[in-house]
């Protein structure tokens, strides 16, 4: 770093540069766990790591804002759009580890099936197809039991059944699903998850050294 370009920067811009990827940090720490288990529909209060993470990108963008604030507008663009992504990649390796964390598990465990009924089945549009001919579409609400508690979902059906019509149903936990789960989504999530973290370093190390070779930190 020469002394020109330590003097490109100004002393609260200097102060503020390492500040930077403490709250991208703090962001990312903070939204991680609501992202982990919201994409599990994990019940629980998200209130307190909501706050935490709103705190945190309020810092980040103050910090940020002050460390980019004189840039040109085409570097002032790439600077912000660098720093959010960096933090966006990182929560989709959250995510993405989450559905994994998810797969292995579903294909772990043999998904259980119950008895249901269908009820309540109607009409409920119209599509039309590449050859432009029209097809009705219907749906019916699915109903079972589980340790005496009736749950009930609506899907989309080939045919309008007759209320009453006797089937049967996956469950993943107590939700309904459409079918027995697919062993492809563990290599595919696994993948997704791998592809984002590497993004995630590959994007905070570009940030960093276009940061050094400003002149903006050490």
């Amino acid at each position: 770093m020469t002394a020109a370009d330590r003097e490109r920067w100004t002393a609260a811009q200097r102060r503020c540069a390492p500040l930077v990827p403490v709250a991208a940090a703090g962001l990312v720490a903070s939204a991680a766990p609501v992202v982990w288990w919201e994409s599990q529909d994990t019940p629980g209060d998200r209130t307190g790591w909501l706050l935490a993470a709103g705190a945190a990108l309020v810092a980040l963008l103050a910090t940020a804002r002050t460390v980019i604030n004189e840039l040109s507008d085409r570097d002032y663009a790439a600077a912000w759009v660098g720093l959010l992504t960096v933090p966006a990649f990182a929560l989709g390796t959250v995510f993405a580890a989450a559905q994994t964390a998810h797969a292995v598990d579903a294909a772990r465990h043999e998904p259980r099936r119950v008895a249901a009924t269908t009820v309540d089945c109607r009409d409920t549009g119209r599509s039309v197809d590449d050859q432009n001919i029209g097809h009705d579409l219907y749906g019916c609400t699915y109903r079972w039991f589980v340790d005496d508690h009736e749950f009930r979902e609506e899907r989309p059906t080939r045919k309008l059944y007759p209320d009453g019509r006797e089937t049967s149903v996956w469950l993943d936990g107590n939700r309904m699903i459409t079918e027995r789960p697919s062993g492809i989504a563990i290599p595919f999530w696994g993948a997704t998850a791998l592809a984002a973290f590497v993004c995630t370093v590959m994007l905070a190390m570009i940030v960093r050294r276009r940061a050094r070779g400003a002149g903006l930190v050490r």
